[in-house]
């Protein structure tokens, strides 16, 4: 069986009403009812993330007058979280369009203010690209993508637990093996294939910078150090109380946590690491519709769309909310996109945990089989 537009063998055993609807979606048909939805508007982009970032600082630094503990301080501390992971979300739009001219004074702006003080630097989301690539979307050459709805349960539960030790990564990263690496080529052959990307797949290996990248990369690994550096001087030199630090801990921690939710609701993580079409890959995705303003923030810059945004990578974040109306309205009741529809992050999760525990079930009852059959 093929689908409509790429010809190519569908991998999953999907269930019969959803090839079907795959065999008759037409991605073509799709993007002419989003003419003229495709071009960025960078006034968008600057006011929301200067903004997000404003709203961001002022509510950090207001836990401290208010008092971490206090109703007022929890909740300063509840829209630092969110409007910073609101900055952060931009990485994934400065991938998508970093190649277009006018992303480039966006791109240093972002990077200046909040990619090297988070220590997340734009070069670390390079690897971007392989996750919309037909021939590596869902494989082991995918940094953000695993298949759990085919793993064991646990390992859900251990992408939950990881935001724990995240806010330890960019310290031991640009203070510890940055400098090594200037001196010894085997650290920096490791930096690059193991610490230089942000993954969800711990055992995905990344590539070394190309020659034009070479300077670019090791300069924003520079100014990470140079950063980490001058906060703790301001720390040890009393300028900067330890509880700011203890703070920004829990800030760094919160947004990962988040954003892991996000990533367990983004997919159905049903791949077996073989090619996808992009019709699959919608499929494999899932939109979150309802709710606009709760969706928001958790899955802020066009994320709550994610079906969409494989279906239509280069459609600006802004343009989601009507692109996905002209769909919903162009396309028959029974498209395939209208499937991807998932009535909240809780369900989503739900859905994900459930596949998780059959797989497991099924692989259980198929090994116990295999012991019979060895026994006999």
């Amino acid at each position: 069986m093929t689908t409509a537009d790429s010809g190519q063998k569908v991998a999953i055993p999907w269930e019969p009403r959803l090839v079907t609807a795959m065999e008759e979606f037409s991605v073509k048909e799709a993007h002419t009812l989003l003419h003229g939805l495709f071009r960025p508007r960078m006034a968008v982009y600057w006011a929301d993330f200067t903004l997000s970032l404003l709203v961001a600082g002022t509510a950090f630094w207001a836990v401290g007058p208010l008092g971490g503990l206090t109703v007022g301080g929890m909740a300063a501390f509840l829209v630092s979280v969110l409007a910073a992971y609101r900055c952060f979300a931009f990485i994934h739009e400065i991938a998508h369009f970093r190649a277009k001219k006018a992303f480039g004074p966006f791109r240093i702006w972002w990077n200046a203010l909040f990619g090297i003080p988070m220590m997340v630097p734009v070069f670390m989301y390079e690897c971007h690209g392989e996750h919309h690539n037909r021939k590596l979307y869902g494989t082991r050459q995918d940094a953000e993508y695993l298949p759990l709805a085919r793993m064991a349960p646990s390992t859900i539960v251990g992408v939950l637990f990881t935001p724990l030790f995240l806010p330890f990564f960019g310290p031991y990263r640009f203070a510890v093996l940055t400098p090594l690496s200037w001196f010894v080529p085997r650290v920096r052959e490791y930096l690059y294939r193991n610490a230089s990307s942000l993954k969800l797949d711990f055992e995905y290996r990344g590539r070394q910078p190309k020659a034009e990248e070479k300077w670019v990369w090791r300069g924003q690994e520079l100014l990470c150090l140079a950063w980490i550096a001058t906060v703790t001087a301001l720390v040890v030199g009393g300028v900067v109380p330890v509880g700011r630090l203890v703070q920004w801990y829990a800030m760094f921690a919160a947004i990962a946590l988040v954003n892991s939710l996000r990533l367990l609701a983004a997919h159905r993580y049903l791949g077996d690491e073989d090619e996808m079409s992009i019709v699959e890959q919608m499929m494999d995705t899932v939109n979150h519709p309802r709710a606009r303003l709760l969706a928001e923030l958790w899955a802020p810059v066009g994320l709550r769309l994610h079906a969409l945004h494989h279906l239509m990578p280069g459609l600006p974040y802004h343009s989601f909310p009507r692109a996905h109306s002209r769909l919903v309205a162009g396309l028959p009741e029974d498209s395939a996109y209208r499937l991807t529809e998932s009535p909240g992050m809780a369900y989503t999760l739900r859905r994900l945990w459930r596949e998780s525990r059959a797989h497991k079930k099924a692989g259980t009852l198929l090994d116990r089989q295999a012991l019979k059959e060895a026994a006999v």
